[in-house]
Parts: C-alpha cells; sequence; structure tokens
C-alpha cells in the first residue's frame, strides 16, 4: 500500500502527517508589515487527524503543508464555499501572525 494519495492539485499528501513540513509563516510586528503570500492551489482537511494542509505551487511543482491550528475555520469555510460553488482557490494567499493569531487573506 502506498504511503501517499496524489491530490487534485498535484501534491502528494502523506498518510503520515509528520512527513510534511509546516507552511513557513512570519510573525508580524505591526498592521502595516506584509506576511508572506503562497499561490495556494487548495485547502483541505488531513484525512487521519484533521488537521489543515493547504497545497502551494512552489518552483513550477505542487507541494501540501501543513497549516497552523489557528487556519482550521478559515480551512473549513473555505471548503464550505467551495462545496456550494463558490471556488475561491486558486488564490494568492497572504499568511501571517500578528498579535499571536495567524491570519489567512485572499489577496
Amino acid at each position: 500500500m502506498a504511503d501517499y494519495v496524489v491530490n487534485k492539485a498535484g501534491a502528494k499528501i502523506f498518510s503520515d502527517i509528520t512527513k510534511h513540513k509546516t507552511l513557513p509563516i512570519p510573525t508580524l510586528l505591526t498592521q502595516q508589515a506584509e506576511g508572506a503570500v503562497y499561490e495556494v492551489l487548495s485547502v483541505g482537511m488531513h484525512g487521519g487527524t484533521r488537521t489543515p494542509i493547504a497545497t502551494v505551487k512552489e518552483g513550477g511543482k505542487s507541494v501540501a503543508y501543513v497549516l497552523p491550528e489557528g487556519l482550521n475555520g478559515w480551512v473549513e469555510n473555505t471548503m464550505l464555499m467551495s462545496m456550494q460553488g463558490i471556488k475561491l482557490l486558486p488564490s494568492k494567499i497572504e499568511f501571517g501572525i500578528l498579535d499571536g493569531r495567524t491570519y489567512a487573506e485572499i489577496l
């Protein structure tokens, strides 16, 4: 049995969530500071752990990253909107941590 599947965006999703890196998200000192911008192809929840993941376009390849728990609600809302026919992704998304809270904002 394979230890991963390939999602619709073309990224490997490992059955062992620890094989995925966490998406690098900067901590911002002010509201004027800019977070990290990624081209996010899709988001979802890892099957076994319900951990939020994002598939990001990186150097011409699709790579799946673990997202911080603080983005669970954002991932769930994005998935729900997609099921209702409102496709927010793929899109450029800014990620950051401001005042201890992680955010994701569509650009």
